[in-house]
């Protein structure tokens, strides 16, 4: 399939030179044009023109970091005005429901938005098995799938645009939740004397594992918090946002994801 891409950053060129790997013909957007030897050696294109990215493709992937990001590129810019009918729109950033519901309403007649957030790391694009939860049309999804299952499985549709990234926020609240819980683990059996190395292994092995206490692993603790607030910081803030919007509160992994974000 033709695919068009919007978003180069770390997950955004994971998934591009994974969809590449499948055999799509797929055409990048890169802000001047800047060098991408991995994508390009893959077989991709690059363009410093937004509308060249979409002007030909069935789907495009838009994976811009945060919702403002997603209001100038893909709704404020017209970029859209140059999609063709029937091309399906995979939204795969991070934010509050209101933005992906306010691209959708933004599309012109012919082009369908899809709510297409995810989890998972570069090494879960190139093996094809990032989770994919999807909010929006399901002929549409049908039609992308081609694309999306090049670096997702499973692909779990939810209802309408919105939906995926509700469980989104959730799913990464629970992570800061779950992460800050980690560290103080961690810090609780170094402060006893405990090897950390050796206490991160007996707790992966046991009850109290889980997949965030294992990214600590070959990392310092306050090293690792500090790789993960440039994500953790806007995701939580965003579940906040969404939370208040439609009256919900989550006390306890609030009080647990309390050092993430602004609020």
């Amino acid at each position: 399939m033709k695919v068009g891409w919007i978003g180069l950053g770390r997950m955004g060129e994971a998934f591009a030179i994974a969809t590449l790997g499948k055999g799509h013909d797929l055409i990048a957007h890169s802000r001047g044009e800047r060098p991408r030897p991995a994508l390009t050696s893959a077989g991709g294109r690059i363009t410093g023109s937004l509308q060249d990215a979409v002007r030909d493709a069935e789907v495009i992937g838009v994976g811009l970091f945060n919702d403002a990001q997603v209001r100038e590129v893909l709704i404020d810019s017209g970029v859209m005005g140059a999609m063709k009918p029937g091309v399906v729109v995979a939204l795969h950033t991070t934010g509050t429901p209101d933005v992906a519901e306010a691209a959708a309403a933004a599309a012109p007649a012919g082009v369908t938005v899809l709510d297409a957030t995810f989890s998972g790391t570069e090494a879960n694009a190139a093996a094809g098995d990032i989770r994919l939860f999807v909010g929006g049309d399901e002929a549409a999804l049908e039609r992308a799938r081609p694309v999306l299952s090049a670096y997702c499985s499973p692909i779990i549709h939810l209802g309408g645009v919105g939906a995926a990234r509700r469980l989104k926020l959730i799913n990464n609240l629970l992570f800061a939740a779950q992460v800050a819980l980690g560290a103080e683990a961690l810090g609780a059996a170094q402060a006893l004397g405990l090897s950390v190395e050796k206490a991160l292994e007996g707790l992966s092995l046991s009850s109290g594992g889980s997949f965030a206490l294992n990214t600590f692993k070959g990392a310092a603790i306050e090293a690792r918090l500090t790789g993960l607030a440039h994500y953790l910081d806007k995701d939580v803030d965003a579940a906040r946002a969404a939370a208040r919007a439609e009256g919900l509160t989550f006390p306890l992994m609030e009080a647990a994801a309390a050092r993430w974000g602004s609020a």
